[in-house]
This record gives structure tokens, sequence and C-alpha cells, in this order.
């Protein structure tokens, strides 16, 4: 049976948009992490059932201060920054503004920056180690495990917007500010439930 051939040479060799497989990378990415840290929520209030059950210790345990609010309120709204800023930055490269798309980057950055500062002086303001019981151990992991997060997004966010300022109509350079803006929404959502359940739950109980 004969079949009419197809020429394929028009064809474009790299696609932005979700064909492309770094869209299903990322994507597969945050679904891992997503459920790393309900994992870990699930155990936290696992461990809350079973240490206010009868017989047993409180949670936190008694004598445990729970951790302040500054640092941690701040850094909820810095990453909310980062997070419209990286939305504004794929309207900017839409629209061709150079200096605009640019600042949007500065912006990011230099949130992310401040969120990592401050988190890092947030670990010598816990009023707990690590090691004191459960509660300081999932205080201590969830915010480390975020601050992993923000590091590899700020570091991600400087080279994207770095080669994206070389090339600013570059489909490769677009997809970039895509997967990186999505890794962004990520970063700055995941860390909202982390925030209630962390900071807020014990001085509501």
């Amino acid at each position: 049976m004969h079949r009419e051939s197809i020429d394929v040479s028009t064809w474009p060799r790299f696609h932005a948009d979700q064909k492309h497989p770094f869209w299903w990378g990322i994507l597969g990415l945050i679904a891992i992490e997503t459920m790393v840290v309900a994992a870990f929520l699930v155990s936290f209030f696992y461990l809350w059932i079973v240490n206010v059950a009868e017989d047993r210790m409180g949670w936190p345990p008694p004598g445990t201060e729970p951790p302040p609010l500054l640092y941690p309120s701040i850094n909820t709204g810095l990453l909310i920054v980062c997070a419209v800023s990286m939305w504004y930055s794929g309207v900017t490269m839409e629209r061709r503004q150079f200096w605009r798309f640019v600042w949007t980057f500065i912006v990011c950055c230099a949130a992310g920056g401040a969120v990592m500062w401050l988190r890092w002086l947030q670990f010598f303001k816990l009023p707990f180690s690590w090691k004191e019981n459960a509660y300081a151990s999932f205080v201590w992991t969830l915010t480390g495990f975020h601050l992993m997060h923000v590091t590899s997004a700020v570091l991600g966010t400087a080279l994207v917007g770095w080669f994206g300022a070389k090339a600013l109509r570059s489909e490769k350079r677009r997809l970039a500010v895509q997967v990186d803006t999505m890794y962004w929404y990520f970063v700055s959502g995941i860390w909202i439930p982390i925030y209630v359940v962390l900071y807020w739950t014990p001085k509501w109980a």
C-alpha cells in the first residue's frame, strides 16, 4: 500500500511550549518535591495527635517555645514578590521590553537573596536546637529544606536572566524564563503551608 511521504524539513526543531521535555521535567520535579513536603506535614500532624494523647507530652513538647514570627512573615512577603516579578518578566519578554525584563530579574534575585539572608538569621534566633525534640527537628528540617529550594531558584534565575537579556528574542530563552517562573511559583506557594503549620498552628494550639 502506497502512502504519500510527508516533508518535515520545515518543521521547527524546538518547541517553546508544553511539547518540550523541560515542561514535563519541571512539572515532575514540582510533583516530587510537593509530595516530600506533604509527607513531612502529614508526619507533623501525626506526631501532634500522638503527643497530645493520654499520658503523653503535648505538642510542641512542654518547655519548647514557638519560633518567632518576624523573619518567616517577612520572607512570606518577599517570596510573593519573587513570584510576581517572575510573572511580570514573562510579560515584558513578550512585549520586547528589554530594560523592564532585566529589572524584573534583578528584583527577583534581590528578594530571593533577602529571603536567604533572613532565613540564615532565623536559624540563630530559633529558641531550640535541631535535636532538642521532634517538633524542633521539623522546624529546622523543613525550614532548611525550603532554603535549599530558594537558593537553587535564585542561582537559576540569575543565569536565566543573564542569558535571556543577551538574547531576548530567542525561543529557548523564552522557554527558560517560563520554566524558571513555574519553579518560583512552586517555591513561593509551597512555603505557605509550611509557614502556617510550623509557625502558626503551635500558637493556635
